[in-house]
Parts: structure tokens; sequence; C-alpha cells
């Protein structure tokens, strides 16, 4: 228990430190060395910096510390908190005490240089050098963590040291709290179709490179959260419309992710958006998003051009950001406690799924990718999905896997023989256990006039309630989904374009569990994303950036905007699945 203690208090503290399984002083894994922002830490011998403004801090004995690069790269270190020094092209050992320090306790601090978000050089830490004999310590944990996500403005381009003279790290450094900048050199909030990168998706992953691993936001938690995006969409084709929508995920994704953190919505220094801005964070109704008016913050002489703060621009914006960032964290803090270090942690829990193409997971591709795919990001570590939708199936010939005939009965129903499961549902059904999760959509298939795929209602409705009763004998809780929309338009409306809908629901009634009408909920998404009026090309624009080459199939971005309908859902609904949302 003490050792989980310890553990959970250096989460909360927002640092990231390296596992101490036998490492050696001054490795990338040696636990005395604490990693801030988001580290590659795959490669245990070598660890990459991801987004602007990482750096890490140890502490070591002895008289000298040298750095192992792998190739070259621009670095400033600073040692017992001096000023930070700036290297040049520096690889292989890289001696950073040019005049031996005086024997005793030090600490040391290296961050890589950036330009416009990305690392100027080869940004490969491969450990350090101490004097023989001497050991690294753990250096003083801050006691939060403040986050900044933006564009060039946040990366600090055009100050003099870029990550480090901008606003957000002299926050950080001002209240004396970890920091890190989740930015990028000409982002946009909204993934456009010509290629701006997105930073309500990025947020979510490891780098800013599209289609990077989905980062680990157990490895800490923010205390709060700054958004300054807006400047640069106005120039990519976001419409206000489509930017309020996708805002107001940004700010439902970093609650899920940040639960007890204030987060900061700036209105643009240029007022860019300022409106939809202010609108999203009112359509989230959290007591603990803001939008703050930036009117004045910059000075007369605080910009190098018409968008970006100077050395003294960035030190104004930090000097009203800091009063503010306590305010508003003593706030958050005092409305949503950090929970003790003895609570008892929540029970693991499997969600398994059965469904279609529409919930299955990606073959070999991107696309199509199912919502089921994109579930997992949404919980806590305490929750495992075992997805099982398969592509092209009906509720029949996923349970009846190869044993549907192409004969229909005298009801008009596909004759089903030998009538025995699938190994597929015997093998869920094995593997679930009391307290588990299933949720089941179909509805897309089974309309088929044509056997094996085809379904009648009441035959629907029978097998949903079959599923339903096996889960609930097995002490599983059971979800019922309404089937997902297509885009399907009627002038600029998007419209409905399902069956089964009434059977679904009616399947629920009969065996007490609950239905989620992801049919409606995704309709109403595509109105508010303004996808229609379509004239049938599913390749290009705010259509393209959501569905594959058709109607029906969904890219990653539109599958983890469904998934993301299904979480507020479980919120709205009290489903209890919901308290392992992060």
């Amino acid at each position: 228990m003490k050792t989980f203690a310890v553990i959970l208090a250096m989460s909360l503290a927002g640092i990231l430190y390296a596992t101490p399984a036998q490492a050696a002083v001054g490795a990338p894994n040696d636990p005395n060395i604490a990693f801030h922002g988001r580290w590659d830490t795959t490669d245990p011998a070598a660890v990459v910096p991801k987004f602007a403004g990482a750096y890490f801090i140890t502490g070591f004995t002895g008289t000298r510390v040298s750095l192992k690069q792998r190739n070259a790269i621009d670095l400033y270190y600073s040692i017992d908190g001096g000023t930070d020094v700036y290297l040049q092209n520096k690889s292989g050992t890289v001696g950073l005490t040019p005049s031996a320090l005086p024997a005793g306790n030090h600490t040391l601090r290296v961050s890589y240089r950036v330009v416009a978000g990305s690392y100027h050089g080869d940004a490969v830490f491969q450990g350090l050098i101490l004097d023989s004999g001497a050991r690294t310590i753990a250096p003083a944990r801050p006691s939060r963590l403040f986050e900044f996500i933006g564009d060039s403005i946040t990366v600090g381009t055009t100050s003099s040291r870029n990550a480090l003279t901008a606003y957000g790290w002299l926050t950080g450094e001002k209240l004396g709290a970890a920091h890190t900048q989740i930015a990028e050199g000409g982002a946009c909030l909204v993934s456009a179709a010509d290629g701006c990168t997105g930073m309500a998706d990025r947020f979510l992953r490891t780098s800013p490179v599209a289609g990077s691993p989905l980062w680990d936001f157990t490895k800490y938690q923010a205390d709060a959260v700054v958004i300054n995006l807006g400047t640069n969409d106005v120039g990519h084709g976001v419409s206000t419309t489509t930017f309020q929508t996708v805002y107001t995920q940004l700010l439902r994704d970093v609650r899920a992710r940040y639960p007890r953190a204030a987060i900061l919505a700036l209105q643009t220094f240029t007022k860019r958006y300022a409106a939809q801005t202010q609108a999203a964070v009112t359509a989230t109704g959290d007591a603990n998003t803001f939008y703050i008016a930036t009117d004045g913050w910059i000075p007369a002489g605080g910009l190098t051009d018409n968008v970006h703060p100077n050395d003294a621009g960035h030190q104004a914006i930090a000097a009203r950001l800091a009063p503010l960032l306590e305010a508003k964290t003593a706030a958050a803090t005092a409305l949503c406690p950090t929970p003790a270090t003895t609570s008892v942690r929540a029970a693991a829990v499997t969600v398994w799924m059965a469904g279609d193409s529409t919930m299955m997971n990606p073959q070999g591709g991107v696309c199509p990718a199912g919502w089921g795919s994109q579930f997992a990001p949404y919980f806590t570590s305490d929750v495992t999905v075992q997805n099982k939708a398969v592509g092209g199936r009906s509720v029949q010939t996923w349970l009846y896997e190869g044993n549907v005939t192409g004969t229909k009965d005298a009801a008009g129903e596909c004759v089903v023989s030998p009538n025995t499961y699938s190994s597929r549902w015997t093998a869920t059904l094995d593997g679930m256990k009391s307290g588990d999760y299933l949720f089941i959509q179909f509805g897309i298939n089974d309309g088929d006039s044509a056997c094996p795929r085809h379904v009648g209602g009441a035959r629907y409705q029978q097998l949903l309630g079959a599923m339903v009763q096996a889960a609930k004998a097995k002490g599983a809780k059971p979800v019922l989904v309404t089937p997902v929309a297509a885009i399907t338009c009627s002038g600029s409306t998007a419209v409905g374009n399902r069956g089964f809908l009434t059977e679904t629901r009616n399947a629920a009634t009969a065996t007490s569990v609950p239905v989620i009408d992801l049919h409606a909920r995704s309709v109403a998404l595509y109105n508010t994303l303004k996808l229609c009026p379509n004239n049938g090309d599913y390749t290009a624009g705010a259509v393209g950036a959501f569905f594959c080459n058709d109607h029906t199939h969904f890219e990653i971005a539109g599958a983890r905007q469904i998934a993301g309908l299904i979480t507020t859902a479980l919120r709205e609904q009290n489903i209890p699945l919901a308290s392992y949302l992060r």
C-alpha cells in the first residue's frame, strides 16, 4: 500500500518517472530522472520528447555531469537553478560542466530546442555520465502541473529561446509548477482538409504526427489546462460552426482525461473565433471550464509581427495568466478534491462488444474503423475492451456463424441448421465475468432481403433478448445500442436512415437493460458538423475526414467522435460504466 501511495502521489504531481527495474545510474530509465511532458519511453536506453517544452530534471552527486546524445542536437541546460546555457549541434558525450562543481548534491534540467514545434536535431536522450562513484538523486516534485495546448504562440516561435521563453513555460516557472506545452507551429484546432494539424486530435496522441499512438493519460494528471487555439483555422477554411463543434468536443476530451483540472479556454490574441470559443465553453456546462478574455494582455511593442509575441509579450501574458491559474486551480481543487492515496482502486472490468463493421477494429488499414476501436482510450486502465464486432454481419450471422442457410422457413426467416452458437459467441460468454459489460449494436445488415443476413423484426428482437439474458446469467451488464446512422442528406439536413430502432428499444424494455440511441445521436452530430448537403463525394472536406469513401464507414477521426457519443450517453443516462471514464 505504501508503494502504491507513493506512485499515486507522483502521478498526481504530474511527473513521469522512469521504471525503476534494475536501472543503471544515469540511464534513461533511472528512477531518479523525472521526465516532464510527453516522452516516448518505449526504448529504455533512448527516450525521446515528442512535443515542445518537454524537459527532464534530476539530482546528482559529484563534480561533473555529461549527456549521452545519439546524434547532433541543440539544447538548453541549467545546473543548480542557474541560467539556462545554450549548446548547439552537440552529439555523443556532451560535457555540461566545463569547470568542476563543488563536491556535494546538485540538480540538472535539460530541454531540447524546438523550432515551430519540431526538435532542432536528434532529440534522443541516452543517459548521463557522472563521476566515478557518484549517483543520481530524486529531484523535488512540484505539487502541480499545468498543460498548455496551442500553436506557434504556445511553442514560443519568434521568442528568443522558443519554448523556454513562451508564456506557458514562464507561467509554470513563476508558479513553481511542472509544465508542458502540447503545441505545434502552424497548427489549427480542426484537422483541416488541406492538411493543417488539428490539435483537437493531437491532444489525444503521443506526438504531433498524424496517426501517432494515443497518449497514456495515466502517466500524469494536469491540475490546469490552458487552451489557445483558433489563430490559424481561419486560413484553412474552417467554418465558425465546425470550429465551435470541435472546440466543444476538445473541452470534453480534456475533461474526460483530467477530471479534476481547471480548464481555461483563452480568447485568441487576434480575437479570431472568440464568440465560438466562448459558446463552446458554455455548451459544456462544466463549472471548472472557463472562457478567458485576453483583451489588452499584449502591450504595445509586444509582438515580433502581427501575430507572434516577443519576449516582452510572452512575459506580459504570463503576468496576466499566472494569478488566474492560481485562482482557478484553487477553485477546481475545492470542487474536485484529490482523492486520498489510500482509496480502494475500482474493480477491473471488461467491455465486450458485439456488432458489425461500424463497430469493429480496423482490418489491416485505417479505414474502415468502427467506433468500438476508439472506445478504450476514453476509459481508465481498469477497463479492457474486447471488440468482437465483425464486418458484414447481422445479429443472426454473428451468433450462428456458418450455420445460417440460404433458405427461408414458412415465417420468412432464414433457417439455422445446426442450431448451435458460433465459437465467437461461446468464447465471449466463457470469458465474461460478473461486473463486465456487453455492448450490442446490429441492425445495419439485418434488413437484407436475402439469406443468410436477413432477419425479421420479431426475430431480431428475440435474438437481442437471448444475448442479453445469456450475459446476465454470467453476471454481466448488457447495453443495447441502436444502429449508427450513415450520412444521408435531405438538402442541408442529415436525416435518419436505419431500421430496427423500435425493435432495439423494445428488446431493452423487455429485458430491463439500458439502450443508447446512437442512431439519433449520430444524426444530430452530422447536423452539428454541417456534413450536409453532400453531392455524393465522400473523399473531401469535413465528410471526407469523417467517413471512408462511402456514406457508412468511418475514418479513425469519425469513429472517435462516434465513440464519444457513447461515452456522453453513459454519463447522461447514469450508466455505471461512466465511473471508469477518464
